[in-house]
Protein backbone atom coordinates (compact mmCIF):
# COMPACT_ATOMS: atom_id res chain seq x y z
CA UNK A 1 0.00 0.00 0.00
CA UNK A 2 1.31 3.28 -0.87
CA UNK A 3 0.61 6.23 0.79
CA UNK A 4 0.63 9.61 -1.04
CA UNK A 5 1.98 13.09 0.47
CA UNK A 6 -0.35 16.06 -0.66
CA UNK A 7 1.74 19.05 -0.28
CA UNK A 8 2.24 22.59 -1.84
CA UNK A 9 3.50 22.26 -5.78
CA UNK A 10 7.04 22.39 -6.45
CA UNK A 11 6.67 24.29 -9.52
CA UNK A 12 4.84 27.45 -10.19
CA UNK A 13 4.62 29.77 -12.90
CA UNK A 14 7.18 32.64 -13.40
CA UNK A 15 5.57 35.18 -15.42
CA UNK A 16 8.51 37.39 -16.95
CA UNK A 17 10.71 36.32 -14.39
CA UNK A 18 14.36 36.19 -16.04
CA UNK A 19 16.18 36.08 -13.09
CA UNK A 20 14.23 33.06 -11.88
CA UNK A 21 14.31 31.00 -15.11
CA UNK A 22 18.29 31.88 -14.74
CA UNK A 23 18.33 30.78 -11.21
CA UNK A 24 16.29 27.28 -11.36
CA UNK A 25 18.44 26.36 -15.14
CA UNK A 26 21.86 27.35 -13.24
CA UNK A 27 20.71 24.12 -10.85
CA UNK A 28 21.59 21.89 -13.76
CA UNK A 29 25.09 21.41 -14.38
CA UNK A 30 27.02 21.16 -17.37
CA UNK A 31 30.35 20.99 -18.82
CA UNK A 32 31.99 23.66 -20.66
CA UNK A 33 32.38 24.14 -24.18
CA UNK A 34 34.87 26.60 -26.29
CA UNK A 35 33.78 26.41 -30.16
CA UNK A 36 36.98 27.48 -31.95
CA UNK A 37 38.39 28.61 -35.51
CA UNK A 38 41.04 30.16 -37.43
CA UNK A 39 39.56 32.39 -40.10
CA UNK A 40 42.50 33.77 -42.61
CA UNK A 41 45.03 33.65 -39.22
CA UNK A 42 42.38 35.33 -37.27
CA UNK A 43 41.24 32.47 -34.02
CA UNK A 44 37.81 33.05 -32.83
CA UNK A 45 36.40 31.68 -29.74
CA UNK A 46 32.45 31.18 -28.65
CA UNK A 47 31.99 29.99 -25.09
CA UNK A 48 28.96 27.95 -24.02
CA UNK A 49 27.53 25.82 -21.38
CA UNK A 50 24.67 24.98 -23.17
CA UNK A 51 26.23 22.23 -24.73
CA UNK A 52 24.72 18.95 -25.57
CA UNK A 53 26.77 15.19 -26.27
CA UNK A 54 25.39 12.19 -26.96
CA UNK A 55 22.11 13.72 -29.87
CA UNK A 56 22.77 10.63 -32.43
CA UNK A 57 25.15 7.93 -32.40
CA UNK A 58 24.57 7.50 -36.13
CA UNK A 59 25.16 9.83 -37.32
CA UNK A 60 26.96 11.02 -34.64
CA UNK A 61 25.76 14.91 -33.18
CA UNK A 62 25.91 17.12 -30.80
CA UNK A 63 24.58 20.23 -30.14
CA UNK A 64 24.98 23.70 -28.86
CA UNK A 65 22.78 26.85 -28.26
CA UNK A 66 24.23 30.18 -28.80
CA UNK A 67 22.71 33.21 -28.38
CA UNK A 68 21.51 35.01 -31.74
CA UNK A 69 23.34 38.72 -30.10
CA UNK A 70 26.43 36.37 -30.70
CA UNK A 71 29.04 38.49 -32.61
CA UNK A 72 31.52 35.74 -32.94
CA UNK A 73 28.86 33.18 -33.72
CA UNK A 74 28.44 35.56 -36.91
CA UNK A 75 31.77 35.31 -38.26
CA UNK A 76 31.47 31.50 -37.12
CA UNK A 77 28.74 30.04 -38.57
CA UNK A 78 29.96 29.59 -42.48
CA UNK A 79 33.03 27.33 -42.00
CA UNK A 80 33.18 23.96 -42.74
CA UNK A 81 34.66 22.50 -39.15
CA UNK A 82 34.98 23.76 -36.07
CA UNK A 83 37.08 22.67 -33.22
CA UNK A 84 35.74 22.30 -29.63
CA UNK A 85 37.07 21.55 -26.65
CA UNK A 86 35.42 20.57 -23.34
CA UNK A 87 37.27 22.62 -21.06
CA UNK A 88 39.08 20.27 -18.28
CA UNK A 89 40.13 21.03 -14.25
CA UNK A 90 41.67 23.93 -13.61
CA UNK A 91 40.64 25.80 -16.65
CA UNK A 92 38.42 28.47 -15.34
CA UNK A 93 40.52 31.67 -15.86
CA UNK A 94 40.94 30.30 -19.45
CA UNK A 95 37.59 30.18 -19.89
CA UNK A 96 36.71 33.68 -18.81
CA UNK A 97 39.49 34.79 -20.82
CA UNK A 98 38.38 33.22 -23.87
CA UNK A 99 34.63 34.89 -23.27
CA UNK A 100 36.04 38.23 -22.78
CA UNK A 101 35.05 41.55 -24.85
CA UNK A 102 38.60 41.46 -25.44
CA UNK A 103 38.86 39.66 -28.91
CA UNK A 104 42.51 40.70 -29.51
CA UNK A 105 43.87 39.19 -26.43
CA UNK A 106 41.35 36.30 -26.31
CA UNK A 107 44.63 33.41 -27.52
CA UNK A 108 46.79 35.31 -26.08
CA UNK A 109 49.68 32.73 -24.35
CA UNK A 110 46.77 29.99 -24.87
CA UNK A 111 48.41 27.14 -25.94
CA UNK A 112 46.32 25.63 -28.58
CA UNK A 113 46.42 23.45 -31.67
CA UNK A 114 45.11 24.36 -35.51
CA UNK A 115 44.65 21.56 -38.01
CA UNK A 116 44.47 21.38 -41.23
CA UNK A 117 40.71 22.68 -41.30
CA UNK A 118 41.18 25.42 -39.38
CA UNK A 119 39.92 24.04 -36.21
CA UNK A 120 41.15 24.93 -33.02
CA UNK A 121 41.74 22.93 -29.74
CA UNK A 122 42.96 23.80 -26.80
CA UNK A 123 45.35 21.90 -25.15
CA UNK A 124 44.78 20.46 -21.78
CA UNK A 125 40.69 19.91 -22.51
CA UNK A 126 38.64 17.40 -21.05
CA UNK A 127 37.87 16.01 -25.14
CA UNK A 128 37.83 17.75 -28.30
CA UNK A 129 35.78 17.24 -31.18
CA UNK A 130 35.95 18.43 -35.02
CA UNK A 131 32.67 19.14 -36.38
CA UNK A 132 30.70 20.62 -39.02
CA UNK A 133 27.38 22.23 -38.81
CA UNK A 134 24.23 19.95 -40.19
CA UNK A 135 21.41 22.43 -38.97
CA UNK A 136 20.74 25.61 -37.15
CA UNK A 137 17.10 25.93 -35.81
CA UNK A 138 15.90 29.36 -34.48
CA UNK A 139 15.14 28.52 -30.46
CA UNK A 140 13.73 32.11 -28.77
CA UNK A 141 16.71 34.30 -28.30
CA UNK A 142 19.15 31.52 -29.51
CA UNK A 143 20.57 29.24 -32.39
CA UNK A 144 19.65 25.82 -31.71
CA UNK A 145 23.20 24.07 -33.93
CA UNK A 146 23.19 20.43 -34.70
CA UNK A 147 26.97 19.88 -34.96
CA UNK A 148 27.99 16.97 -37.39
CA UNK A 149 31.18 14.93 -34.74
CA UNK A 150 33.87 14.09 -37.68
CA UNK A 151 36.84 13.49 -35.26
CA UNK A 152 37.24 13.25 -31.72
CA UNK A 153 40.04 12.93 -28.81
CA UNK A 154 39.59 12.03 -25.14
CA UNK A 155 42.12 13.67 -23.30
CA UNK A 156 43.83 13.23 -19.80
CA UNK A 157 41.48 15.99 -18.02
CA UNK A 158 38.54 15.82 -16.18
CA UNK A 159 35.66 17.95 -16.94
CA UNK A 160 35.04 21.35 -15.76
CA UNK A 161 31.63 22.04 -14.38
CA UNK A 162 29.33 25.07 -14.31
CA UNK A 163 26.45 24.64 -11.92
CA UNK A 164 24.75 27.11 -9.65
CA UNK A 165 26.75 30.24 -11.57
CA UNK A 166 30.32 28.79 -10.51
CA UNK A 167 33.05 26.48 -12.20
CA UNK A 168 33.37 23.35 -9.98
CA UNK A 169 34.92 20.02 -10.21
CA UNK A 170 34.17 16.68 -10.02
CA UNK A 171 34.45 15.19 -7.24
CA UNK A 172 34.47 10.77 -6.57
CA UNK A 173 31.65 8.89 -6.12
CA UNK A 174 30.16 5.71 -6.57
CA UNK A 175 31.65 4.59 -9.68
CA UNK A 176 28.93 2.72 -12.77
CA UNK A 177 30.71 0.20 -15.49
CA UNK A 178 29.72 1.40 -18.90
CA UNK A 179 31.13 -1.53 -20.97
Amino acid sequence: MTQELVSQSKVSAFGDDTLLVRKTFAQFPSGVAVLAVDINDEKHALVASSFMVGVSLEPCLVAVAVQKSSETWELMKGVPSLGVSIFGKGQAALTRKLASKDRAARFEQVAIEVDESGSVFIEDAALWLECSIQDVTEAGDHWMVLLEVDKLGVGENEPLIWHGAKFRELADAQSIDIN
